[in-house]
C-alpha cells in the first residue's frame, strides 16, 4: 500500500486543509437531516407511540412502553438510526481528510454526499448491529441498579432516602454509580475496538459483520494508542470553544451593561454577539469531528500498510476511485442543495414568524406556591398554606392521598419516616392516630405543634383567599382517591377555586367523568409522543422542559403550561420570557418580585431585556422535584 500518510503528518497544517470543505459538507449534511432524517423519526416515534391508544406516554407508562415491542422497536432504532447519521458523516469526512492529505484530486461536497447515499444501507445495518450491542450490554446494568434499589431502598419513601440520605442511600450511590461507570468504559473500549469498522465497509467494501470483525483485529492491544489521542484532541476542542465563547459574551456583556435597556443598542449587540457565538462554536465543532476522522484515518492506514490489498481495490484502498462519479451531476446535487438550503430557510422563518406571532408581552403569569410556602413553613401543612396566602401566590399546590380509614390528607411520601421520623405508612394508620403525630418540629421547633391537615380544613382554610392545585398522590393503587377528592370538591363547591393535577392520566380521566366541572393538569417528567395533543385543560411540566415551541402549541389548543419547581429569581425571568401560564414554586414571594418589576416594565423594555438575556444570560432551570 503506498503513499500511507503517517500520523506524524497529522498537524494544523493537514487540518486547514481539510477545514474548508469540511466545513461546506457539514452545512449541507446538516440541512439534509434537517429536513430529512430529523423529522422521519419523530413520524416514527410518534406512529409507535399512537399504537399504545395514546398521544404521548409519561413517567409511570415509559418503562412499560421501553419493555414493549414498540418501545423496544423505536429504541433500536431510534440509537441504530443516530449511529448511521454519525457513521454517514465520518464517511465523508473520512473521504475528505484522505483526499486534502493526498492533495491530488480535488473533491466535492456533491460526490461526497452521493458516496453517503450509496453506502447509506450498509451504515444503516452497521448502526443497528453497533446498537443492539450497546443496548444489550446495558441491561445488565439496568437490572444491577434494579436489584440495587430493590434491596437497599425498598422500606421506605424513594424522598425520605434523597432528602435524609442515609447509610443505605450511600451504598445504593456507590453501587449505581459503579455500575454506570463501567457500562460507560465498557461502551468506550466497545467505540474503540470497532473504530476501524467504518473505513473498512468503505474502502475495503466489506460487509458490515466482516467490517467490525477486521475492526476487532486490526485494534487488539492498540486501545491506548486510539483513544488517547481522540480524548487529547476533543479536551483541547471543547476547552478552546469554552474559552472563545467566554470571551465574547463577556465582551458582549460589557457592552450590554452600559446599553441599560435600549434597544437601538442592545438589539445589534446581540445580534452580532450570536452571529459570532455560531460562528466560532461551529468551526471548533466541525475541527473536532474533522480532527477526530483524521486521527481515524491515520490509524488506519498504518493498520492496513503492511496487509496485502484485498482483491478488487488498488493502492491506498481506491479512496478516490470508490468515491465513482455520482449518477446525479455535480450542478444536479448543486441545485438540490439549494432546494434544500430553501425549505430549511423557509422552515426557519416559519419557526420565527410563529414566535412573533404567539409573544405575548402582558400575559397573566398565575403563581403556585409548591406545598405551600415550603421554605418558610413545613410542606403540606395549614401553616404552609397561610404563608403561601401571605406572600401573594394565587395558588397553593398540595399532594393528597388517603388513610387506612379513608380519609384525605395533604402528605407527600408514601410514609411518616422524612416529615415525622414515624416508620409507618400513611395507607396504615387511621387519621385519629394521625392527630397526634407532629409534623412539624422537622422544619423547626417552632411548629412542633403542626398537625397532617384533612382536605376538608385546606379548602376551609383556602376559601376566598387562595386558589388550590390539588395533586393526586397515588404512592399505591388506591381506586378510592379520585372520587373522594372529587366529591370533596363537589360538596364544598370549591370548583372554580382549584384544579386537580396528578402523574397518573387514568385518576384524570375518571375526575373528568364523574366532575367535569373541574379543571385537570397532567404532571409529566419524562416522555415520548406529542404531548400538546394530550387532552388536559393544563400540562404540569419541569421548567427544563418548558420550551417556546411546546407553548406554542399547547396555546393553539387551548391549553396551559405550568412548570415546576423554580425557585430562582433568574429561572422565574426565563419562564415568564418563554411564556408560561402558571410557575409553581417553593418561593413564591420572590418570584412574586421578579414578575411584579416584569410587569412594570414597557413592551419595548421588555424586548431588550430578552435580547440582553439571550447573551448574558438565563441559563435553562435544572429539572425541579415533583
Amino acid at each position: 500500500m503506498t503513499d500511507v500518510v503517517p500520523a506524524s503528518r497529522f498537524g494544523f497544517g493537514r487540518l486547514r486543509g481539510a477545514l474548508k470543505p469540511a466545513i461546506a459538507f457539514e452545512i449541507w449534511f446538516t440541512l439534509v437531516f434537517a429536513v430529512s432524517i430529523a423529522p422521519a423519526s419523530a413520524w416514527l416515534l410518534n406512529r409507535l407511540v399512537a399504537r399504545s391508544g395514546q398521544y404521548a406516554i409519561a413517567d409511570h407508562d415509559l418503562l412499560a412502553f421501553a419493555l414493549s415491542p414498540e418501545g423496544a422497536l423505536f429504541l433500536l432504532l431510534s440509537v441504530g438510526l443516530a449511529l448511521a447519521f454519525w457513521f454517514a458523516e465520518q464517511v465523508g469526512l473520512l473521504l475528505i481528510v484522505i483526499n486534502s492529505s493526498r492533495g491530488k484530486t480535488k473533491i466535492t461536497v456533491s460526490l461526497v454526499l452521493w458516496q453517503n447515499l450509496t453506502h447509506l444501507p450498509a451504515l444503516v445495518r452497521l448502526g443497528l448491529l453497533q446498537s443492539l450491542a450497546f443496548l444489550a450490554a446495558g441491561i445488565p446494568v439496568g437490572i444491577g441498579i434494579w436489584l440495587a434499589y430493590r434491596t437497599l431502598l425498598r422500606d421506605w419513601d424513594f424522598y425520605f432516602y434523597l432528602n435524609v440520605q442515609p447509610a443505605s442511600w450511600w451504598v445504593f450511590v456507590a453501587i449505581a454509580g459503579a455500575l454506570v461507570v463501567t457500562y460507560l468504559a465498557f461502551a468506550v473500549w466497545l467505540y474503540v475496538r470497532w473504530l476501524f469498522s467504518i473505513p473498512g465497509l468503505v474502502f475495503e467494501h466489506a460487509k458490515p459483520t466482516t467490517a467490525l470483525r477486521m475492526s476487532w483485529r486490526r485494534t487488539r492491544g492498540r486501545f491506548r494508542e486510539l483513544a488517547w489521542p481522540l480524548a487529547l484532541c476533543w479536551l483541547v476542542v471543547f476547552l478552546s470553544s469554552f474559552l472563545m465563547t467566554w470571551l465574547i459574551r463577556t465582551l458582549a456583556s460589557r457592552v450590554l451593561d452600559g446599553a441599560g435597556l435600549t434597544l437601538a443598542l442592545i438589539v445589534p449587540t446581540v445580534l452580532v454577539t450570536l452571529a459570532l457565538l455560531a460562528i466560532v462554536e461551529l468551526v471548533w465543532f466541525i475541527a473536532g469531528k474533522t480532527a477526530h476522522v483524521m486521527l481515524i484515518a491515520d490509524a488506519y492506514l498504518r493498520s492496513t500498510a503492511a496487509e496485502p490489498v484485498p482483491q478488487g481495490a488498488e493502492a491506498e484502498l481506491q479512496v478516490l476511485r470508490s468515491a465513482a462519479t455520482p449518477r446525479i451531476s455535480t450542478a444536479g446535487f448543486r441545485r438540490l442543495g439549494w432546494l434544500i438550503a430553501g425549505v430549511a430557510s423557509l422552515m426557519g422563518i416559519a419557526a420565527g414568524a410563529a414566535i412573533l406571532e404567539s409573544l405575548d408581552l402582558r400575559h397573566y403569569v398565575a403563581i403556585t406556591a409548591h406545598r405551600g410556602s415550603k421554605y418558610e413553613a413545613p410542606e403540606n401543612t395549614l401553616s404552609a398554606l397561610r404563608q403561601a396566602i401571605a406572600d401573594g401566590a394565587d395558588y397553593a399546590e398540595i399532594d393528597v392521598q388517603t388513610t387506612a380509614d379513608g380519609v384525605v390528607v395533604l402528605l407527600h411520601d408514601a410514609d411518616l419516616m422524612r416529615v415525622a421520623s414515624v416508620p409507618r405508612r400513611i395507607y396504615e394508620i387511621d387519621y385519629d392516630d394521625l392527630r397526634s403525630i407532629d409534623v412539624g418540629s422537622w422544619f423547626s421547633p417552632a411548629f412542633r405543634d403542626e398537625r397532617i391537615a384533612t382536605l376538608q380544613q385546606a379548602i376551609d382554610l383556602a376559601r376566598g383567599r387562595i386558589k388550590l392545585n390539588i395533586e393526586l398522590k397515588y404512592t399505591r393503587d388506591d381506586p378510592t382517591l379520585a372520587p373522594k377528592v372529587g366529591g370533596i370538591i363537589q360538596e364544598n363547591e370549591f370548583s372554580s377555586d382549584c384544579v386537580v393535577s396528578s402523574l397518573n392520566i387514568r385518576a384524570l380521566r375518571e375526575i373528568e367523568e364523574r366532575f367535569p366541572e373541574l379543571k385537570t393538569g397532567f404532571i409529566v417528567f419524562r416522555s415520548v409522543g406529542n404531548l400538546a395533543r394530550i387532552d388536559v385543560d393544563f400540562l404540569s411540566i419541569s421548567a427544563a422542559s418548558a420550551t417556546p415551541r411546546l407553548m406554542r402549541d399547547l396555546r393553539r389548543r387551548g391549553r396551559d403550561l405550568h412548570v415546576w419547581t423554580v425557585d430562582d429569581p433568574a429561572n422565574a425571568l426565563a419562564m415568564i420570557e418563554v411564556g408560561v401560564d402558571n410557575i409553581i414554586t417553593g418561593r413564591p414571594a420572590g418570584v412574586r418580585r421578579v414578575l411584579d418589576e416584569w410587569n412594570e416594565l414597557s413592551d419595548s423594555e421588555k424586548i431588550a431585556l430578552m435580547f440582553r438575556n439571550s447573551i448574558v444570560g438565563l441559563e435553562r432551570p435544572e429539572p425541579g422535584e415533583i
